[in-house]
């Protein structure tokens, strides 16, 4: 891979609470998004059964991620905010759980056998951080948590799309690669950041940085971890 700033100028990433905090735990993040799995994707030399493993845990992972939006509503104290986190929800809800759908089909994975899928051990410790910070913080607590998901995958997304050493033609992972990479995501990551931003100066994000670091940095270690999902039969 190389250097950030050689392969796109995106200075939300580093800029606001969220730059902050993936600067403060650097050497983790780089292990989430500098993982074997994302090298693998973009060469495309990943086993095709490694990553039908982990299109179905990340089918149930998305369920939990549902569920935190729907706290992020309860936790709103804003008409505003709690708008905000029901579109979210919708959109998981309505749309992106049928577009993985869809995904895990072309993948030979049909609803029955996600609906049937056991969560991993990797999937129980990171979904369930997720919603213990959900239900015992507020919403600051809460966005943190979820934010290692939403810009690292806008990151290796990025990243991916940018290096010349990504295979593009023939490679079976392109389309996720384009995915993660493309406008569309990223329009999303940055109203995330901004959302984020809002929220850490109305909840005094300044003098709970200590504790919200160490939020960020745990979900960024299981977010790693999660990756060993995509184990080959």
């Amino acid at each position: 891979m190389h250097d950030w700033q050689a392969e796109r100028d995106w200075p939300l990433l580093t800029q606001g609470l969220a730059g902050r905090l993936r600067k403060d735990c650097m050497a983790q993040w780089r292990e989430f998004v500098h993982h074997p799995f994302v090298r693998r994707v973009g060469d495309g030399t990943l086993a095709p059964a490694a990553f039908r493993n982990f299109l179905i845990q990340d089918y149930l992972y998305l369920i939990q991620y549902a569920r935190a939006c729907a706290l992020a509503v309860h936790k709103s104290d804003t008409v505003a905010g709690m708008r905000h986190a029901a579109q979210l929800l919708s959109g998981i809800l309505d749309t992106e759980l049928s577009m993985h759908v869809a995904y895990c089909a072309g993948w030979g994975i049909d609803e029955a056998a996600l609906e049937q899928a056991q969560e991993s051990l990797e999937l129980l410790a990171y979904s369930r951080f997720i919603l213990d910070r959900a239900q015992t913080g507020d919403l600051l607590d809460l966005l943190v948590t979820m934010a290692p998901c939403l810009i690292g995958y806008a990151e290796l997304g990025a990243r991916l799309h940018a290096d010349p050493a990504t295979k593009r033609e023939g490679n079976p992972y392109w389309s996720w690669i384009a995915l993660y990479g493309g406008e569309d995501y990223t329009a999303l990551v940055e109203e995330g950041i901004h959302r984020l931003d809002q929220v850490g100066a109305a909840c005094g994000a300044q003098a709970r940085y200590p504790v919200l670091l160490g939020e960020f940095a745990t979900s960024v270690r299981l977010e790693t971890a999660f990756w060993a999902t995509a184990r080959p039969d």
